[in-house]
């Protein structure tokens, strides 16, 4: 019986000091060198002969978790007497049952570390400042066990004060390599011991030399297992959504502007080219389309149903459906589990009939999906032609597919290759959607807004292989401390589910937003710009205050404003009056109100597309009608023969003129973005996305 079998057995929820560091001593985390002793007498002995002075003295006993409230700690003794008086004391302290005595570390920098069993999530490990500052500063990241050495690095690489684990007053830098050694064994003993609660090293100290040492610890036994996890009832290839031969509309609409009539017209307005079946009790013909009137009166073999029916109704047509073989769904009404208790038992009874039947469902509360390839759609919005595109987008929310869709369809030039509504999720989910995506070829890159992650550990599973080949981007909703967990060890006292959202995300090579409008942005720029190599940008400008602004911003957003090379500099400085010293970034007005804006531009910006320090330019118009309009044409002509860098296009002047610049360049694949900001936040999303599918194994 090992030592938290014996623990169980015997009723503690937590392992003594002692116990906790021989279980990490055990996994290769570095502990002090300490023994347990049960008088005063013996500690003296022991610290004079096993440990070695000066010395920690310690109460020990399965109720005393928190010891220095308690008094329950005595620090630097040097000598035996010193020992003995302290250890009578501490011997007095209620629930004191033996000594620990321990070597004394040196070292003024402290760490804190552990490792949290979430409900959802499953064992996480924290990282962080340490010590008596640990609540106050909150300086700390979460990861997903298991961790590689990988997301151990960038866990130390992430906190705010992570430069004090350099070299610091007189004492060596951290050793990293057992620093993260350890932040990876806190996740294998997660994932082996089902039965560890939590684990809490604080402080862990770094020596003088730099080695990192568990100076105290608990680990927290769980007295249940936590519930286990929900997931879809079967995984399985998600074609017949998304390549459909055959449609049936259950609920279709003779009456116009009802979703079971909006949903036919999307359908026959992108020229849908497999078989549609319409089913209504009313029979007839709708929109041309002849209607069933029943389930049952449908053919053999239809790969997809889309039910537009009341929440109380959608039932009985889901077991229709499935005794009919129709083996995939989308469940259109809403009405569940988001709206009452009598909801919720309509949704557990969807649930039910997907278990017993095998059925694939999307929803419900769902307006739908999209998939451009196969000229698809099953949203009962009214859309229209859906224009095609290579970015994927998986949406928990209904209005993307919808009202979001619509703006991007009438304000943009860029489309879309597959949209997942995800609903309420009782089957398909996100991880579904980015393991279908991931060998999509018609998607490029994945852009997801998510509420909820119902299997972290899947979803962080397929993302790590994901991001390493297509750009994955998120908005995470819900970012609040609302969620913190009632705990004995910090580890979980400090776990707000967005940190733990955080941390995998960022394990699993995922970009996080944080606005709704970032999606339309990114969606744009990886639509109609190549990846950029890096993060170097150069842009040019006809105002200085743009320029400093700008470039303040760049800083802001991670990017680089590099120097250019003496190539690029005078080739900018020869089309410039004299009085101008040439830069990155670059003034460009007095080049074009010398020579004309077509030329001061053109030429000013292919010098630094030439410069091999540049990864991206940002070309900011001045267009009125008294300073001069240019053709537009040289901007596409320099994306194309660039291919290699992005070149993005914002405004400054006549509303009209920029209207007129976006309509007739982004059409040509060069994106153009209304507010100067914009983008150089699309390069930092992209420089991101490059980052992440760069980053080490």
């Amino acid at each position: 019986m090992n030592m938290i079998e014996k623990a169980l057995a015997e009723g503690p929820s937590a392992l003594s000091e002692h116990e906790s560091k021989q279980l990490l001593s055990s996994f290769g985390v570095p502990v002090t060198n300490e023994v347990i002793v049960r008088d005063a007498l013996e500690a003296a002995s022991s610290a004079a002969v096993l440990v070695g002075f000066p010395v920690v003295l310690k109460a020990s006993g399965a109720s005393l978790s928190h010891k220095t409230e308690v008094g329950g700690v005595s620090l630097n003794l040097r000598t035996g007497e010193e020992v003995i008086k302290e250890g009578e004391r501490l011997l007095k302290i209620p629930g004191c049952e033996t000594l620990l005595v321990q070597e004394m570390v040196e070292g003024g920098r402290e760490i804190v570390c552990g490792m949290m069993r979430d409900a959802q999530f499953g064992p996480c490990v924290m990282f962080g400042i340490g010590g008596i500052l640990t609540e106050v500063l909150e300086d700390i990241v979460f990861r997903i066990a298991p961790l590689t050495l990988s997301d151990a690095r960038d866990m130390v690489a992430e906190i705010r004060g992570t430069k004090m684990l350099e070299a610091f007053r007189g004492e060596g830098a951290a050793d990293m390599d057992r620093l993260c050694q350890t932040l990876v064994a806190l996740g294998e003993i997660g994932i082996k011991y089902g039965d560890v609660l939590e684990i809490d090293i604080n402080p862990l100290k770094i020596r003088p030399n730099g080695k990192p040492v568990a100076v105290d610890a608990l680990v927290v036994l769980k007295a249940a297992e936590n519930p286990p996890v929900t997931s879809s009832a079967m995984r399985g290839k998600l074609d017949p959504f998304f390549e459909p031969a055959s449609v049936a509309i259950i609920g279709a609409s003779a009456t116009p502007h009802k979703p079971g009539n909006d949903v036919i017209k999307n359908i026959l307005a992108n020229d849908y080219a497999g078989k549609l079946f319409l089913v209504n009790p009313k029979g007839g013909e709708i929109l041309g389309v002849p209607v069933h009137t029943s389930i049952t009166g449908l053919p053999e073999g239809i790969d997809l149903a889309v039910i537009i029916l009341p929440a109380k109704d959608t039932l009985g047509a889901l077991r229709e459906c499935a005794a009919k073989g129709i083996r995939q769904v989308v469940l259109s009404a809403g009405g569940f589990a988001e709206v009452d208790e009598s909801g919720a038992g309509i949704q557990q009874d969807l649930i039910d009939i997907i278990k017993e039947s095998g059925v694939r469902v999307m929803g419900p509360n769902t307006s739908g999906h999209i998939s451009t390839p196969r000229r698809f759609t099953s949203t009962f919005f009214p859309l229209g032609r859906i224009r095609s595109g290579k970015v994927s987008y998986v949406a928990q929310t209904g209005n993307f597919a919808t009202h979001t869709m619509k703006h991007i369809l009438t304000a943009e030039h860029f489309g879309v290759s597959r949209v997942f509504g995800l609903g309420n999720k009782i089957d398909i989910d996100e991880s579904d959607a980015l393991e279908y995506l991931a060998e999509d070829p018609h998607t490029s890159a994945i852009i997801m807004y998510l509420e909820s992650i119902k299997r972290p550990g899947r979803f962080l599973e397929i993302a790590r292989e994901v991001t390493r080949l297509k750009p994955v981007i998120i908005l995470k909703s819900g970012a609040t401390e609302a969620g913190r967990h009632a705990a004995v060890a910090h580890t979980a006292a400090m776990a707000a589910e967005d940190r733990l959202v955080d941390g995998l995300l960022r394990q699993a090579g995922i970009v996080r937003i944080w606005n709704y409008t970032h999606l339309i942005l990114a969606g744009k720029a990886l639509s109609m710009a190549p990846l950029p190599k890096g993060k170097r940008i150069s842009f040019l400008a006809p105002s200085g205050a743009m320029l400093v602004t700008l470039a303040d911003l760049c800083v802001r957003l991670g990017l680089e404003v590099p120097d250019l090379t003496p190539q690029a500099l005078g080739r900018l400085q020869e089309i410039s009056p004299p009085f101008i010293r040439m830069r990155n970034p670059v003034d460009i007005w007095a080049a074009a109100s010398v020579s004309g804006v077509e030329f001061g531009y053109r030429e000013g910006m292919e010098a630094v597309l030439k410069d091999p320090n540049i990864d991206a330019v940002v070309a900011v118009l001045m267009l009125t009608q008294d300073t001069g309009i240019p053709s537009f044409d040289f901007i596409v002509d320099l994306a194309r023969r660039y291919p290699e860098k992005p070149v993005f296009v914002t405004f400054s002047g006549d509303k009209h003129f920029e209207d007129e610049c976006k309509a007739y360049i982004e059409p040509l694949g060069v994106p153009s973005f209304t507010y100067i900001e914009q983008p150089f936040e699309a390069l930092s999303i992209l420089s991101r996305c490059v980052q992440a599918m760069n980053r080490p194994l």
